[in-house]
């Protein structure tokens, strides 16, 4: 009896990539909300006098759609950390959280693609593929 494992020394080593990679999450959402922030500040900076009514027009769902990115990067990060505070105490966490982060990733790279800058693309399918290994890992997890 001495020799088996005991089961919250098993949950925790179950939990250590997932935890890990829920950290590495967090932080780039964190940096993601701070550079759309940054853009936001900028784009809002800029002066709309003598241009025309297509590029004012383009300006302003671009301010649109950084703000919103901004809010949704901010929370997620959020809830990652959240998660990740979770995860270090050895409670397992529900996987909707990584299948809204995916969605929402997905969604960001389709944007960047409809845009045209497919250097965008890159960041947020890295992140959709941790996503992807933290729901197999904690699916795992019984």
């Amino acid at each position: 009896m001495e020799n088996q494992p005991d089961e919250k020394a098993i949950l925790r080593s179950q939990l250590t990539n997932p935890r890990w990679m829920t950290l590495a999450l967090a932080i780039i959402c964190s940096l993601f909300a701070l550079f759309t922030l940054m853009g936001v500040f900028f784009l809002f900076t800029l002066s709309t006098a003598g241009v025309k009514a297509d590029a004012v027009q383009a300006l302003q769902v671009a301010r649109i759609l950084a703000a919103v990115f901004c809010v949704f990067y901010a929370i997620f990060a959020l809830l990652l950390f959240n998660n990740y505070s979770k995860l270090r105490k050895g409670i397992v966490v529900p996987k909707m959280l990584y299948f809204a982060l995916s969605v929402f990733v997905i969604l960001s790279a389709a944007n960047s693609i409809f845009s045209g800058q497919l250097g965008g693309v890159f960041l947020p399918l890295i992140i959709l593929l941790f996503s992807i290994k933290i729901i197999l890992d904690l699916g795992k997890i019984k």
